[in-house]
C-alpha cells in the first residue's frame, strides 16, 4: 500500500486535505472554542506545536468566503461528530499570521507589517493607506468593512502574535513596538462592536500591563492549564502514526528523543521532530535547528551562578524547583529568575509537579530537561559560548580528555580558555572559574554523573565526573586563583591537594579503575593546568 505523504514544513490546512497528506486530527479545538466563547482567547504555545495548522484550520471552517468548498474539507474528522457543524462557514474572517516578522528596525518592521495587512485588504479589493494611525486601527476598520459587507460579526485570528516584540527585544526596538502593538491590538481586541470572537497564539503570555491593557475580556490557556489540549501529539496519536510508517518498533527510542513536555496533564510528543522523523527515519534534533534561540543564548550567556548550579542538576537528570511567572516581562529579561519562565514556555524545560506555598501562596513548578533532543541544545549552547563557535575543536578537545590524552587537552584547553574568557567578567573570586569549567564540562553529562564540592576522602573536591562505563576515565578538577607570576605552583598546589585529601577514593571505591587528576589556576585570561592519570 502507497503511503500518505508526510506534511513537512506545510501549515496550511487546506492544502493537507486536498493533496492527502497524513494529517492527524485535532478538529475538536473547534468544539472547545464554540463551548468557552471567550471574546478572545490567547494560546501561548512552544514553536513548531501546531499552532499555525490549527489556526489554519479555524479560518477554513468559520470563513463565509467559499464556504462549500472548504465544508468538504472536514469530511471523516471529529468535528462532525459534533453540534458545531452549524457555525462552519458563517463568519467572516481576519487570519494574519505574524511569525515571519523578524526585522533588525522598526521601519522594516512596520513596513512589513504593512504589507501583511494590505494583503488581506486587497482580498476585498481595499487599499490601506500608509500612515501610523490607520495602520494602528486597520483590523478595526477591516471588521467595520466586512460587518457591513456580510452583515455578520467577524472572527479575527492572529497568530504568533509575540514574534515582532520578540525579536523587536532582541533588536533594541522594543520600546517603539511595544508602543504600536498595544494600540494596534487594543483597537482590533478591546471594544470592537464588529467582533464576534478572537484567537491568538504565540510563545509567550507578554504582561498584559505590557500589551493586553485594559483588554478584561482576555482569556488565556497556557501548557500549564488544562484546556485547549490541541497542541503537540499524544502518546496515541504518536504511536499511530509510527504504525502506519512501519516504525513502531522504534517507539521507545522516539520517546527519549520527542517525548516529555507536559501540557496540562497531558504528556505530548514535539510533533515537528516527529514528522521530520518519520520522514527521514533518523533520530536527530530537528526542532532546535528550526527556532530562534537569541533570548535563551543570552541568558546563559550570563554564567549566573545560580543558573549553573542548577543546569548541573538538569544535565543529570534531577528536577529543581522554580518559581513560574505566567506573564513575561520583557523589560525584567535582565533578571536571571526569568530564564525558567522563558525555558518552560518555549519548550527548553518541562514540569512535573505543582506546589503553592503557604505562606506566599506563590506557585513553583519543578522542571527538567523533557527530552535528548533539547539536552542537545543546551549541548551545543555550552560548546558555542566557550568556544566561539569552533564546535569541531571543542568535540577534538574533549575527546583528548576523555581519551587520557593530557597534553592534547591541556594545550587546546589553554588555547580555548584565552579566546572564549574574554565574554565574560573574570574577577578574583574561584567560584567564577568553577562556575566557567561546570560550563565547558557539563555537555559531557551523557558518559558521566558530574558533581561538584562533594564530600570525598579528606575533603570537598570541586568538580569530579565519574564515569557511567568504569572502564572509561574518571575525572577529578580542582580549582586556584593566584597572580600571573604564581599560577604555575597554584596548579602543581591544585593537583597535589586532590591526592593528599585523596579524593578519588570515592570514585575507586565505585569500580572506576583509572582517575584523571587535573590541577587548574587561574590569573584573569592565564591559565596554569597540572595533570596526571593513576
Amino acid at each position: 500500500m502507497v503511503k500518505k505523504k508526510l506534511p513537512v514544513g506545510i501549515d496550511d490546512f487546506k492544502e493537507i486535505i486536498d493533496n492527502n497528506y497524513y494529517l492527524i486530527d485535532k478538529s475538536l479545538l473547534i468544539d472547545e472554542l464554540l463551548n468557552k466563547k471567550s471574546k478572545v482567547t490567547l494560546l501561548p504555545r512552544p514553536r513548531r506545536f501546531g499552532k499555525t495548522l490549527n489556526m489554519s484550520m479555524l479560518n477554513y471552517f468559520f470563513n463565509v468566503e467559499n464556504k462549500k468548498v472548504n465544508k468538504e474539507l472536514f469530511n471523516g474528522l471529529d468535528i462532525l461528530n459534533t453540534d458545531k457543524m452549524v457555525y462552519q462557514g458563517e463568519y467572516p474572517v481576519i487570519y494574519i499570521s505574524l511569525k515571519d516578522i523578524k526585522v533588525n528596525n522598526w521601519e522594516l518592521c512596520l513596513n512589513k507589517l504593512h504589507l501583511l495587512i494590505q494583503a488581506e485588504y486587497s482580498k476585498y479589493g481595499i487599499i490601506l493607506e500608509r500612515k501610523r494611525e490607520n495602520q494602528e486601527t486597520s483590523l478595526l476598520e477591516l471588521s467595520r468593512i466586512l460587518y457591513e459587507k456580510h452583515n455578520k460579526k467577524v472572527i479575527i485570528l492572529i497568530d504568533e502574535y509575540d514574534t515582532p516584540l520578540v525579536t523587536a527585544h532582541s533588536q533594541g526596538y522594543y520600546d517603539e513596538a511595544i508602543f504600536f502593538f498595544r494600540n494596534f491590538l487594543s483597537a482590533a481586541l478591546k471594544g470592537n462592536p464588529y467582533l464576534e470572537f478572537a484567537v491568538l497564539t504565540g510563545i509567550l503570555r507578554v504582561a498584559k500591563e505590557s500589551i493586553f491593557s485594559g483588554l478584561n475580556n482576555l482569556t488565556v490557556s497556557t501548557i500549564l492549564d488544562n484546556d485547549f489540549n490541541y497542541f503537540g501529539l499524544t502518546e496515541n496519536e504518536v504511536e499511530k502514526a509510527l504504525k502506519y510508517y512501519n516504525l513502531d518498533y522504534e517507539l521507545e527510542e522516539v520517546k527519549k528523543w520527542y517525548n516529555g513536555y507536559t501540557f496540562g496533564e497531558k504528556l505530548v510528543y514535539n510533533p515537528w521532530s516527529l514528522i521530520n522523523f518519520l520522514n527521514k527515519n533518523k533520530l536527530d534534533a530537528y526542532w532546535i535547528n528550526t527556532s530562534d534561540n537569541a533570548l535563551i543564548k543570552q541568558l546563559l550567556a550570563k554564567n549566573d551562578k545560580k543558573v549553573f548550579e542548577e543546569l548541573e542538576l538538569i544535565f543529570k537528570d534531577e528536577v529543581i524547583w522554580e518559581t513560574i511567572s505566567e506573564n513575561i516581562i520583557f523589560d525584567d529579561l535582565n533578571n536571571i529568575n526569568t530564564i525558567w519562565s522563558l525555558m518552560l514556555f518555549s519548550g527548553y524545560l518541562t514540569y512535573e509537579k505543582m506546589r503553592v506555598s503557604s505562606i506566599t501562596g506563590l506557585k513553583s513548578y519543578s522542571l527538567k530537561i523533557p527530552n535528548q533532543e533539547i539536552k542537545s541544545f543546551f549541548r551545543q549552547s555550552f560548546i558555542e559560548t566557550y568556544t566561539k563557535g569552533d564546535v569541531y575543536f571543542y568535540g577534538t578537545m574533549m575527546e583528548d580528555l576523555f581519551l587520557g590524552n593530557l597534553d592534547s587537552f591541556v594545550n587546546k584547553f589553554k588555547k580555548m580558555y584565552l579566546s572564549a574568557v574574554s565574554y565574560h567578567d573574570a574577577g578574583d573570586s574561584e567560584k567564577y572559574y568553577h562556575h566557567f569549567m561546570l560550563g565547558v564540562l557539563l555537555t559531557l553529562g551523557d558518559k558521566y554523573i558530574i558533581t561538584s564540592n562533594r564530600e570525598s576522602g579528606y575533603g570537598r573536591y570541586d568538580i569530579a565526573l565519574e564515569p557511567k562505563d568504569k572502564n572509561n576515565y574518571g575525572l577529578i578538577f580542582e580549582f586556584k586563583i593566584g597572580d600571573k607570576n604564581s599560577i604555575e605552583a597554584k596548579s602543581k598546589e591544585a593537583l597535589n591537594q586532590i591526592n593528599e585529601k585523596k579524593y578519588d577514593v570515592s570514585m575507586k571505591n565505585n569500580g572506576v579503575l583509572k582517575v584523571i587528576k587535573i590541577g587548574m589556576a587561574f590569573s584573569g585570561k592565564d591559565v596554569a593546568v597540572e595533570s596526571e592519570i593513576n
